[in-house]
């Protein structure tokens, strides 16, 4: 059973008149009529009564049908639609993990609400996890788009947008004397414990303490590695350590910590979308595609 013969009785059914349906539907009325006589052939029962001098009218068994016809291409337009939406990345769900400074910057934010604005309906789970956790969730499945440091490679599959480029800031205890510069030289951080997330396979934190370092003419001190950012200020906080921080952590009030920028080095930090290449699913593509949206409006409003 086609669903054009559904439409062509529906349509005949709400005429009872085969030249204005023809109309309607933009057929031949001997074609529309082929394709009722189609209809009631399948069925095996008459539908519409067509008399010569009379106007066509439902038989008893048109019109009990006429209510399931109308319900059954009423169901496979929303589906039809479904599919559309689906193949545009409206709809559907993705699996997204950030670092946890991600939450700060407001990139990860405005991801999110573009992925969930009014005209889609695509669902997405987040959950916080380390890099080399993200990365491998990403080659094997686990999650779809990973917002992480960026770092100099990625495994095999996986490439990345840059979202968010910041300047790199010092955290220092507020009751220390330190905090009483305005920017803070590289040689004073000489005898500071650096707090800050380490992990075998990430780079960046240790690379910006061994510039500082350099540049101030001491060796580093480091406390023991941390899990992130958070974890990095918690120590600060304490008066145990100093830490060099993305901007946007100044947004993070943990109580005893100050920020200063730093007087004679330039760093900067960079936020990475991560994701497969020639990922298939069309909900994840519309993640991927929003978050190529907001990395391009960053652009655009730095």
């Amino acid at each position: 059973m086609e669903l054009r013969w559904l439409e062509s009785f529906v349509v005949v059914a709400e005429e009872l008149h085969f030249a204005r349906a023809a109309d309607r539907l933009h057929l031949a009325p001997s074609a529309l009529s082929a394709q009722v006589r189609a209809l009631e052939s399948h069925l095996g029962v008459r539908l519409i009564d067509r008399g010569r001098r009379t106007r066509p009218a439902l038989t008893s068994a048109g019109r009990l049908f006429l209510e399931e016809a109308r319900l059954t291409l009423a169901q496979a337009a929303r589906a039809e639609a479904v599919g559309r939406r689906a193949g545009r990345g409206e709809l559907g769900h993705a699996e997204i993990a950030y670092v946890a400074s991600a939450a700060f910057s407001g990139v990860l934010t405005d991801v999110l609400s573009r992925c969930t604005a009014l005209d889609t309906h695509l669902t997405v789970q987040v959950r916080e996890l380390e890099t080399p956790a993200q990365l491998e969730a990403l080659s094997c499945g686990d999650i779809d788009v990973g917002f992480l440091r960026w770092r100099p490679e990625y495994p095999a599959g996986i490439t990345a947008t840059c979202l968010l480029t910041e300047d790199v800031v010092l955290a220092l205890p507020k009751s220390a004397p330190l905090a009483a510069y305005e920017a803070v030289p590289a040689a004073e951080l000489r005898h500071e414990q650096f707090a800050a997330p380490y992990f075998d396979e990430e780079y960046g934190c240790r690379d910006h303490v061994l510039e500082v370092a350099q540049r101030g003419g001491f060796s580093p001190q480091c406390a023991p590695p941390v899990r992130d950012f958070i974890a990095a200020l918690t120590l600060v906080g304490g008066g145990l350590a100093v830490a060099l921080v993305p901007d946007s952590l100044r947004h993070v009030q943990i109580p005893g910590v100050a920020y200063r920028p730093l007087a004679d080095v330039a760093l900067t930090t960079r936020l990475v979308g991560a994701y497969r290449r020639g990922e298939t699913s069309p909900a994840v593509r519309g993640v991927i595609r929003r978050l190529r949206e907001a990395a391009a409006a960053t652009i655009t409003v730095g």
